[in-house]
This record gives C-alpha cells, structure tokens and sequence, in this order.
C-alpha cells in the first residue's frame, strides 16, 4: 500500500494516456512534453511498484497483465476525478469537458456526424470525441462516457435510455419490380432474389406477421449475400433483389423514391424481440452534465417518432 501512495494523479493520468494511444510519442505531443519524460515516469512508476507495467518495442507499447489492471484502475480514478470537478462546477449550466462517445459506423455516418457541428455550437465549451465501431465495448474499461447502441437490449451493468424504436420494411427497386413484378406473400419471395444480410451469428432470417398473428421466420437466397448493410443496400437499389432493413438506413432511399415498400400488409423483422437505438452508460456512473445534455439533444434532434419513419 506505501508503494501505491507514492504515484501522482499525474503519473497516473499519463499511463492512462500510454495505454490508450500506445505509445510514448504520441503522448508526449498530445501533452507537450518530451517522450523521454513520459517514458521516465511510467520507469519511476515500475520501480515504485517493482512490477513492469508495459513492454516496450520499437513500434509501440503494450501493457503487462499488471498494466492492464492498473490501467483499468487508473482509469476509474480519473473519470471519479473528473466528475467531482464537475460537480463542483454544477452551479453552471453549460455543459464542459471532454465527451466520449461510441456507436456504431452507419448510424454515427448518417444520424451523429450530421448534428455535431450543431451539437458543439451549443455547448462551445464540450470537447467531443467520436469513435465508430459496431463491436460492443466495456465502457469501464475503454473510458468511454456514452454508448449508443442498436437492436435488442439485454439485461446488464448498463442504463439505458431508448432514442428510438428500431423499425423495419422490406424494400425492393422499382426497376427490379418492373421487371420481375412485385411478391403477394412472404412464401412468394422464394421465387425472387433477397439480398441477406450475414454476420458473425450466420444469415439472418426474416420475420413476417399479419395483424396481431404470431411471428413466422423465412430463410431466403438471392444473388447477394454479405456483411455490410450500406453495400446490401446499394445492391437493392440498383435492382438485385429486395432487402430487409431498419428505417434509419433506408429511409431517405425510400423518401427519394430510390427505393419502394413491398408486402405493406405485413410487419417485417429480423428478430422476435423489439429493437431499439438506446444510449448506454454506465450504471456505477453519476450521469454527468455533458452526458445529460448530449442525450437530450439526440432525443430533441430525433424527435417521435424518429425523423427517419416520418
């Protein structure tokens, strides 16, 4: 424990910096120091704690297994310090700081990156940090503030606040429907091409129900199947088949008339289970000015329903 009380929130708060950024150069600039200083300090922190905290190369830097936990650690103990500098600053209104927000690559392309500019002409004094990945994340451990994801939330350490209801449509061109006409029931899209979506869980199924009945699944094949859902799409527009996707991704295809809606008699999804576009953070977490401000804004930008199912 005396080892421990000889580290600085300083050396700390640099480790924390190292083992995001993975290496001692980029620190170094992003901290207006030298790299050799930065590399000095976590030496002093190793000596300290006589454990090696990293291993070093000429590429980069990686951490120890004792780096990673203190890392984790560390990382707490700075997002505590950072909240109780906000609570004391609670008494102004205007949200401060740096904002780490995560969410997934299309959604953040078509409905973040467009409100930003928006979003930071408000709150002048919020330094926001976007990264875009569809792989879900501890945010505990990636020291991020604000998740959003999207589809069926689970039960977990997390809270969440729903954005929007996730809704879909099966879609096909008009000139694929011009050509090949256009399906009365889901069973009659065998004799069509369905271009599926495919992940890491294998191809997803379709679900169809009329009215109030019960969900039934179909498996289809068509000329494409893949990975990505804005490639999918394209390939839909173009006139390759007919695709099953969320509003938020189609909608501006089908408000510009790229795209049209087939089998309206029935509701369409991929999953048994209702869907949603939440923001998650976590549970442990007082949810800070920034974090607030930034929900309520998506929540004021998006409206309900969400702009993209108007």
């Amino acid at each position: 424990m005396d080892a421990f009380n000889q580290l600085s929130i300083k050396s700390l708060r640099l480790l924390v910096a190292v083992l995001e950024y993975g290496s001692f150069s980029e620190v170094a600039r992003r901290e207006a120091m030298s790299p050799s200083t930065v590399s000095r300090t976590i030496q002093q922190m190793e000596q300290v704690l006589q454990t090696q905290l990293l291993y070093r190369n000429t590429r980069a830097v990686v951490p120890t297994q004792a780096g990673e936990m203190l890392g984790v650690h560390a990382r707490r103990i700075m997002e505590q310090l950072e909240e109780a500098a906000e609570g004391l600053q609670e008494k102004e209104s205007d949200p401060r700081g740096r904002i780490r927000i995560n969410a997934p690559v299309v959604f953040a392309e078509r409905h973040i990156a467009p409100w930003l500019f928006e979003l930071g002409e408000r709150y002048p004094r919020l330094q926001i940090e976007l990264m875009q990945t569809d792989d879900f994340i501890d945010p505990l451990q990636d020291a991020t503030d604000l998740l959003i994801r999207i589809g069926v939330m689970t039960d977990s350490t997390l809270q969440a606040r729903t954005l929007a209801q996730q809704r879909f449509r099966l879609v096909v061109s008009p000139s694929y429907v011009k050509r090949y006409g256009m399906p009365s029931s889901p069973q009659d899209l065998s004799q069509h091409s369905c271009l599926v979506f495919k992940g890491f869980a294998g191809s997803q199924r379709w679900f169809f129900r009329k009215d109030s009945d019960v969900w039934q699944p179909y498996s289809f094949q068509g000329k494409l199947t893949g990975n990505n859902a804005q490639t999918l799409t394209q390939a839909a527009i173009s006139g390759m088949g007919f695709a099953l996707f969320p509003t938020w991704l189609i909608g501006e295809a089908l408000h510009e008339g790229q795209l049209v809606e087939a089998l309206t008699d029935y509701q369409v999804s991929t999953s048994l289970e209702p869907q949603t576009i939440s923001a998650l953070y976590p549970n442990s977490r007082r949810l800070s000015n920034k974090v607030r401000a930034v929900i309520d804004f998506l929540l004021e930008k998006y409206g309900q329903p969400a702009y993209w199912d108007r």
